[in-house]
């Protein structure tokens, strides 16, 4: 039975549902619940691009065999702290998690963790691997190549991914780090997406249809080009996060990432990322770092707000506000995600909690 209009459902209640799916896809019970976790985490920080709409195109890559439910994923310790990961063509979700935990052990113990990673694949939100490392009070770096979405400067192409630029740090308030997580592009692909998937529209400027005009389609900006933030800046950036997280890690790089999105199934994607751990309190200890961070935060906040603003908020204190909402209404979701995830439970046999 198709369903007309939103639904209102609780995290732990869609964990469970899409931690099944996962199993049913012949991921471990372990392996299931990390892309569930990271999936409803998403949804949950208000991020509902990288959220469970994402769900059936992960479990379509891995059905279609371009991608393994099962990795053995292999670590080459580099030096003492430098790691290689070889991801055995598992979900990034899970490839990722495994690295940032090493890295964060690394870290505890020599100062510094460092972990780059190929044979990979989309892992989703990059919040996820900077909150593990600023839960162990380190500060983190999250790099990653991707499909192509965005032109270099110059260049009327899709040819770089969207790739995020991700920093996380801890602060005084342990449940408020500072989470600085943005795509390359203007906007998010996979908010293209979720603009395409509902027939919204999007403000000019964000992409171009696939004939190089301007467009405020969401699906036309989708099968289009999309656009880096502040022109040739977020274009380099972009570039940039091609060679550290593809060319250097062993990965796909230079467009040669294929593309979760679409219908390419002809081989494995084969998705770099790159990691940097740092423990906190490596120059000082944690206390005085915490308390300059705590300064420099309410610093900031004193600030005379610009026209319009009713606080200074931190990178990641939006997600923070957004999570405390949805924990208490529970995560909305549309009508066309819940028939996805209807169709994608129906089709593995696994009871709807809609």
């Amino acid at each position: 039975m198709s369903i007309k209009k939103n639904y209102k459902i609780k995290p732990e209640k869609l964990e469970k549902f899409i931690s099944t799916i996962y199993e049913k896809c012949k991921f471990s019970k372990k392996h299931a619940s990390i892309v569930a976790k990271g999936l409803v985490r998403a949804d949950v920080r208000g991020v509902w691009s990288h959220g469970v709409v994402r769900a059936p195109i992960y479990c379509r890559r891995i059905l279609k065999k371009v991608a393994n439910p099962k990795p053995k994923i292999k670590i080459k310790k580099i030096q003492r702290n430098i790691l290689h990961v070889d991801g055995n063509n598992g979900l990034g979700f899970v490839t990722s998690d495994i690295a940032m935990n090493e890295c964060v052990k690394v870290a505890k113990k020599y100062g510094v963790g460092i972990a780059g990673i190929y044979n990979s694949n989309h892992f989703g939100m990059a919040a996820n691997y900077l909150e593990i490392a600023t839960r162990n009070n380190c500060i983190a770096w999250v790099f990653t190549a991707s499909s192509p979405a965005l032109p270099p400067h110059g260049a009327m192409a899709a040819h770089f991914g969207t790739a995020p630029f991700a920093f996380g740090s801890p602060t005084a308030n342990k449940n408020k780090p500072f989470i600085l997580d943005m795509a390359c592009s203007a906007v998010a692909r996979g908010k293209l997406k979720f603009a395409a998937k509902s027939g919204k529209k999007i403000p000019f400027g964000l992409a171009l249809d696939k004939f190089g005009k301007p467009t405020n389609d969401g699906a036309k900006a989708f099968d289009g080009i999309m656009l880096p933030f502040g022109g040739m800046k977020g274009a380099g950036i972009s570039w940039m996060m091609d060679i550290i997280g593809g060319i250097f890690t062993g990965a796909n790089h230079s467009g040669n990432v294929k593309n979760q999105f679409g219908n390419n199934f002809s081989g494995p994607a084969n998705v770099g990322h790159f990691m940097i751990c740092l423990k906190a309190d490596l120059f000082q200890n944690k206390n005085q770092f915490l308390k300059k961070m705590e300064y420099g935060i309410n610093k900031v906040k004193k600030l005379k707000l610009a026209k319009s603003f009713k606080e200074i908020l931190h990178p990641g204190e939006p997600e923070y506000k957004k999570e405390q909402e949805i924990k208490k209404r529970g995560i909305i979701l549309s009508a066309d995600i819940v028939n996805d995830l209807n169709e994608l439970g129906h089709s593995l046999g696994v009871k709807s909690p809609f």
